[in-house]
């Protein structure tokens, strides 16, 4: 029986740029002829991941950091955030002056003043595709507390560090650095506390019948920590953040030197 393989987005199939590499796409292609399923494994909502990305035809999607899980085109496991849950975040945001938006499977949430200093953030990336991928489906509000269906949150330009504010909130939700480019201290990723994506992948692999042992994960940056431990191997990229490769199993080459292809010709999966 083949292996279930997961990959982070951004870092890891594509660079911020948004570009990926050609050998990438072979690899995948050929994992799959081999009897491997390929799953994304990515923070971004499943409306945020490329249209040509999908187009390649992954086996699963785990979207929002473990909050969406897909199999086979069924959606098996949906988590939002509490009314509760999501006064308390998004007052102590406020209080940090951070523009923020919420993932809500099919949309973006976020205020006017937010989207504006959020899109000039993202301009400054230089990616156009992203741009528009993120924040085609915006919706407007001043009041996110009543939205039922928010998976987790997203924030920027924080005069609060993400390690304060992972104390203030340790209780409710887990803190990550931004995975959509190189981690700084001022912006992070907000889920539900112990929804993550090894969390996705075990209600992955339990609905497709696989064991842990035979699960391989690639990824680069903070919210893959738990992905690469909980896998039966974890694939750090060569461009990953150092705290991720000392928790791998097998450190591969950097995302723009062919890494993907490189691993899954190391580890003997094409």
């Amino acid at each position: 029986m083949g292996k279930a393989l997961f990959f982070d987005v951004d870092g890891t199939l594509v660079n911020f740029q948004g570009k990926m590499p050609e050998s990438a796409r072979k690899a995948l292609k050929k994992a799959q002829q081999n009897g491997h399923q390929i799953v994304l494994c990515s923070g971004r909502s499943r409306i945020q991941i490329y249209s040509w990305l999908l187009e390649l035809g992954f086996d699963g999607i785990i979207g929002a950091t473990g909050a969406y899980v897909e199999c086979g085109g069924k959606v098996l496991y949906r988590h939002f955030m509490t009314g509760k849950e999501l006064r308390t975040v998004t007052a102590l945001l406020d209080e940090a002056d951070a523009c923020y938006s919420a993932q809500a499977g099919t949309r973006m949430i976020t205020s006017a003043k937010h989207r504006d200093r959020q899109m000039a953030r993202f301009r400054n990336l230089g990616d156009a595709e992203m741009i528009d991928q993120i924040w085609r489906h915006i919706e407007i509000t001043d009041d996110m507390v009543q939205y039922e269906d928010i998976e987790k949150l997203v924030y920027y330009e924080s005069k609060i560090s993400v390690q304060t504010i992972r104390e203030r909130l340790a209780a409710i939700c887990d803190v990550t650095e931004s995975s959509f480019e190189a981690a700084v201290s001022d912006s992070g990723e907000i889920t539900c506390r112990g929804i993550n994506k090894a969390y996705g992948m075990r209600k992955y692999i339990e609905y497709a019948g696989i064991s842990q042992e035979d699960t391989v994960a690639f990824g680069d940056g903070p919210n893959d920590f738990d992905m690469i431990e909980y896998a039966g191997v974890g694939v750090a990229m060569g461009n990953a953040v150092e705290a991720l490769k000392r928790r791998a199993d097998y450190v591969t080459r950097g995302i723009d030197e062919d890494g993907v292809e490189y691993a899954m010709v190391e580890l003997g999966l094409i």
